[in-house]
C-alpha cells in the first residue's frame, strides 16, 4: 500500500518590500527596567529585557508595502485583520493559502510561527525571522525604523523600546536584529494599541489628493462597518478614495475621540481579535482592557506603573520632540504569572522634524502643524486603567 501524504506544516509568512540599509553603529549600555517581573518569582532573579520591535509594523510613505495605513498603496492584497498562513509540502505541490478574518485559533506549528502568530493580526506586516540565538529575533530592515531605533539606542526612551543589535544580512536581505520581546513570558497575552489622532502622515494625505484614486474594495469594508457612511456620490461610483477611507476609519475608532486605538488582542490560548474598529469610547475601551487583564489586579498596576514611566520618559526625550511619530504603537504583554510590560514598537513611519522645529504631542492636529496626539493618547490611556483599578 502506498504510504500516507507528509502532513502539511503551516507556515506563518509576512512580508513587505523594504529597502537594505548599511549597518548600524550599536548604542550605549541598556539601562534597567522595562521588564517587571512578579513578586515572590524566585526563578527571575537576573530578569531579562525584552524587544518590542519584534512585532513591530514598518509601514512608509517610503515604502511600497501595502497597509491600510499607507495612503498610496493601491492594491489591498493583505488587509488588516487577516493572518496568511503557507502550507509547504515536501511533496512539490503548490503552496495554498488560507485566510482567516477576526477570531484565529492557528492549527499546530513550530514554536516560533505559534509565538508569533497574532503579529499580522495587529498589522503589523513586517517580515520576521528567528535569528537562532535566544533572546533575539530578526525582522526585515527599513530605512526609517533602522534610522529610528539607531537614535533610540542613544536617548532617554532606550528603556521603553526594543534593544537594537544592527543589522545583519540572510538570504541576501537585510535584517533589524532586535531583542525578542516575548522571551521570559509564559503563555503571554499580547495587546496592540495604536497611538496618535491620526495613522498617515501629512505628505501622504497630500500625495494621495494630487493623485486620487477611486477605490472599490474601500468601499465595500466601509459598507460592511456603516452601509449609511458613503455618499450618494460614492454609492453611485462604488467606491471611495483612500483618504475618505482613512479618515472615516479613524473617525469611527477612538483614534480621534481619544488619542489611540486597538489594533489586536492575542489571549494565551492563542486565539487572536482584531474586531476593535468600533471601538471608541471611553466605556467601550474600558470593557476591552478589563477582558484582556481578566481581573488581575497586579498585572493591571503593572500597566498603569509603566505607563506612567513611558510618559515621564517621554516628556524628557529629546528624540521624541523632534520627530512627528505616526503608526506606533504601544505594545502591552503579560502571563499567568503576573509578569507584565508596555513597550514602544512600530518606528516606520516617525519622521524627523525641520531643524528647529519641535511637537507638543498634545495639540490638536490641523493639517501643517504635524502634531501627532501620541501624549494625548497616553493621557487618555493612562485616565482609563486608573478608572479601571479603581472598579
Amino acid at each position: 500500500p502506498r504510504a500516507p501524504p507528509a502532513p502539511v506544516i503551516p507556515q506563518l509568512t509576512v512580508t513587505a518590500e523594504e529597502p537594505d540599509v548599511p549597518p548600524a553603529s550599536p548604542g550605549p549600555p541598556e539601562p534597567e527596567g522595562g521588564w517587571l517581573p512578579a513578586v515572590g518569582s524566585s526563578h527571575l532573579q537576573q530578569p531579562r529585557r525584552l524587544s518590542t520591535s519584534s512585532l513591530s509594523s514598518t509601514g512608509s510613505s517610503s515604502l511600497p508595502e501595502d497597509s491600510e495605513d499607507d495612503l498610496l498603496s493601491d492594491s489591498e492584497s493583505r488587509s488588516r485583520g487577516n493572518v496568511q498562513l503557507e502550507a509547504s509540502e515536501d511533496v512539490g505541490q503548490k503552496s495554498h493559502w488560507q485566510k482567516i478574518r477576526t477570531m484565529v485559533n492557528l492549527p499546530v506549528m513550530s514554536p516560533f510561527k505559534k509565538r508569533y502568530a497574532w503579529v499580522q493580526l495587529a498589522g503589523h506586516t513586517g517580515s520576521f525571522k528567528a535569528a537562532g540565538t535566544t533572546g533575539l529575533i530578526l525582522k526585515r530592515s527599513s530605512e526609517p525604523e533602522r534610522y529610528c531605533l539607531a537614535r533610540l539606542m542613544a536617548d532617554a526612551l532606550r528603556g521603553c523600546v526594543p534593544a537594537f543589535h544592527g543589522v545583519v544580512e540572510r538570504d541576501g536581505e537585510s535584517y533589524l536584529q532586535l531583542q525578542d520581546l516575548l522571551d521570559g513570558f509564559d503563555g503571554p497575552c499580547v495587546l496592540d494599541c495604536k497611538m496618535g489622532v491620526r495613522t498617515y502622515l501629512e505628505e501622504e494625505l497630500t500625495k494621495a489628493r494630487e493623485r486620487p484614486k477611486l477605490r472599490k474594495d474601500m468601499y465595500k469594508k466601509m459598507l460592511a462597518v456603516d452601509p449609511e457612511a458613503p455618499t450618494e456620490e460614492e454609492h453611485a461610483q462604488r467606491a471611495v478614495t483612500k483618504p475618505r477611507y482613512m479618515q472615516w476609519r479613524e473617525g469611527i475608532s477612538s483614534s480621534t475621540t481619544l488619542g489611540f486605538r486597538i489594533e489586536g488582542i492575542k489571549k494565551a490560548d492563542g486565539s487572536c481579535s482584531t474586531d476593535f474598529k468600533t471601538t471608541r469610547s471611553r466605556e467601550q475601551v474600558i470593557r476591552v482592557f478589563e477582558e484582556f487583564v481578566q481581573g488581575d489586579a497586579e498585572v493591571l498596576r503593572r500597566y498603569l506603573n509603566r505607563l506612567q514611566q513611558i510618559r515621564d520618559t517621554l516628556e524628557v526625550s529629546e528624540f521624541f520632540r523632534r520627530h512627528e511619530v505616526i503608526g506606533s504603537s504601544l505594545l502591552f504583554v503579560h502571563d499567568h504569572c503576573h509578569r507584565a510590560g508596555v513597550w514602544l514598537i512600530d518606528f516606520g513611519k516617525t519622521t524627523p522634524l525641520p531643524d528647529g522645529q519641535t511637537l507638543d504631542h498634545r495639540r490638536p492636529w490641523e493639517e501643517g502643524n504635524r502634531e501627532d496626539g501620541y501624549l494625548l493618547g497616553l493621557d487618555n490611556l493612562i485616565g482609563i486603567l486608573a478608572s479601571l483599578a479603581e472598579r
